[in-house]
């Protein structure tokens, strides 16, 4: 009968104990952790996860949170999955279907998937007519707030206590203005978004401007979700039903292969 060694100790120390930290990090989810909590997790001297901590947010591995200082797995290690993965550019795949439903809509489009609690902004396509909007490729919005954001969550299966990050993280700063979504407003929103294949949102984010989004599941992957975006006058009741029907009828002929529009609760 044969054993299995004992691992060896790492020649690193230093690198071994940042490693644990990420493991950690990513184990605690999108909610994050306190560095008590981290330090009690790691069984590391508080000063030295202090020190690590702040190592990997130079290089964009970890993250904190002004709001409530938990850290959480920052967007350099979803990066590195992203280019191991096969090196897929997500803005080149979906550049013909995002062109296609900007010229159907005549609005502003955008690609994106979940960063943390937040929606990160992967591409736009602009409309022919301009449209001042606060949207940025590489920006972030709280995920609850937006029309991607939420499309992603009920897609994505998050509910219940699940989604309290995603609301806290609405919680207004000066940074990122904007409504404060409740846990059960939030918990409403996401259902009605699961029952009608598409999610909307409406002066939420921003004044004067309303979107429309359906998200895209993919297996063994990350779901991301696009949006029409548009002028409150020109978003009405009928008009965005309309941009939902046609997102999910454009996106399930254009959408790359592997990706499949999410289905209807």
């Amino acid at each position: 009968m044969t054993t299995n060694p004992e691992p060896a100790a790492s020649p690193v120390g230093s690198v071994d104990k940042a490693l644990v930290l990420l493991e950690i990090l990513a184990s605690a989810g999108p909610e994050g952790m306190t560095l008590r909590d981290i330090a009690a997790a790691s069984d590391f001297n508080k000063a030295s996860v202090h020190r690590l901590l702040r190592a990997l947010m130079h290089r964009g591995f970890a993250d904190q949170s002004p709001g409530d200082q938990h850290y959480r797995l920052g967007t350099a290690v979803l990066e590195l999955g992203h280019s191991f993965g096969g090196g897929e550019n997500l803005p080149v795949l979906f550049a013909p279907a995002l062109a296609a439903i900007s010229h159907s809509s005549q609005e502003l489009v955008h690609l994106g998937r979940l960063d943390g609690p937040h929606v990160l902004y992967l591409d736009k396509v602009e409309p022919e007519r301009t449209l001042r909007v606060w949207s940025s490729i590489g920006k972030r919005a709280p995920a609850a707030r937006t029309a991607m954001g939420r499309a992603l969550l009920a897609a994505d299966g998050v509910r219940g206590p699940a989604l309290e990050a995603y609301a806290r993280a609405t919680e207004s700063s000066a940074a990122q203005p904007g409504a404060v979504i409740t846990l059960d407003e939030l918990a409403d929103v996401v259902e009605g978004t699961a029952e009608r294949g598409w999610s909307m949102e409406i002066e939420e984010n921003e004044a004067g401007i309303a979107c429309v989004g359906v998200a895209l599941a993919r297996p063994g992957g990350r779901s991301v979700s696009v949006s029409v975006t548009g002028p409150i006058e020109r978003m009405d009741d009928r008009r965005r039903a309309e941009i939902g029907a046609l997102l999910r009828e454009e996106l399930s002929h254009l959408a790359p292969a592997g990706f499949e529009v999410a289905a209807t609760a």
